[in-house]
């Protein structure tokens, strides 16, 4: 199995015991936003910024996104914290919890900062970032094994990932989240997960996934497992599954008409 691979299990043990563990499990990959400013020690923008990292794991529901600001220019924060979208309330927050905590400590006085672990991702800058997409900085990841047949492979990702793409970006304002499999020749299959943060519109959705897209080709191509993570989207694939399978809410029912009223009319 590939360290791509190995990386991804052992994150997803440490999330999960963190809460029997001191230290905290290193982030999959992170960025400081270096030349993008820096506060220093002791300041309003520090306060105003560990104020608003410590609110983000409780005031994160169900759907695994959050987004807020707090305080006023030049010291206001703003931060988004998304999970993984097959993923448990306590483990989304016990991931945000981490990675709100540890943000700080790989970043020290970054104004600017993003991390990412397995199941989820905190991000804050001094500018506003609610609503506008970004694809940079980012990160991809491929396993070391290869498709025994690339080119089958790459027709089965590329049919799957146009679905997924669709999906994931016509979810509403809660979630944007879409996991899908396809079935290739040989018996060849592959697991995708795509997702954007919520705020995103749909076409602004849609267009982040595209560019995650076209990242494959370029670094990733031919193997059989592969991420790619941007602060506004992500997608990963497998040959096996990797993501929590999710029971769908069936739709309410729809309410019965008036009953029509028989009462012959007097005339």
């Amino acid at each position: 199995m590939g360290s791509w691979r190995n990386l991804v299990f052992l994150s997803h043990i440490l999330i999960n015991v963190v809460g029997l563990s001191i230290s905290q499990p290193d982030f999959l990959y992170f960025n400081c936003f270096a030349g993008f400013g820096n506060y220093t020690t002791n300041s309003s923008y520090q306060t105003t910024l560990h104020t608003l990292l410590s609110s983000l794991s409780l005031n994160t529901d169900s759907y695994g996104f959050y987004s807020s600001s707090l305080g006023e220019n030049p010291d206001r924060v703003s931060a988004i914290v998304l999970c993984r979208g097959d993923v448990d309330l306590d483990t989304c927050r016990g991931c945000i919890g981490n990675s709100t905590s540890y943000i700080t400590q790989v970043c020290p006085n970054s104004k600017m900062a993003v991390g990412w672990y397995d199941v989820c991702m905190v991000r804050y800058s001094n500018e506003s970032i609610y609503g506008t997409t970004s694809t940079a900085p980012g990160q991809c990841f491929g396993s070391a094994q290869q498709a025994p047949n690339v080119t089958q492979y790459n027709q089965a990702l590329s049919t799957l990932f146009d679905r997924l793409i669709s999906e994931a970006a016509s979810g509403g304002t809660r979630k944007k989240f879409a996991t899908g499999i396809e079935t290739g020749l040989d018996f060849l299959t592959v697991y995708g997960l795509m997702q954007c943060t919520p705020d995103l519109s749909e076409l602004d959705c849609s267009n982040c996934l595209e560019i995650v897209l076209a990242d494959i080709p370029s670094y990733i191509r031919g193997s059989v497992g592969g991420r790619i993570l941007k602060p506004s989207c992500n997608l990963q694939f497998d040959d096996f599954l990797f993501y929590r399978e999710i029971q769908v809410d069936s739709p309410p029912p729809v309410d019965s008409p008036p009953p029509v009223d028989s009462t012959p009319g007097i005339g």
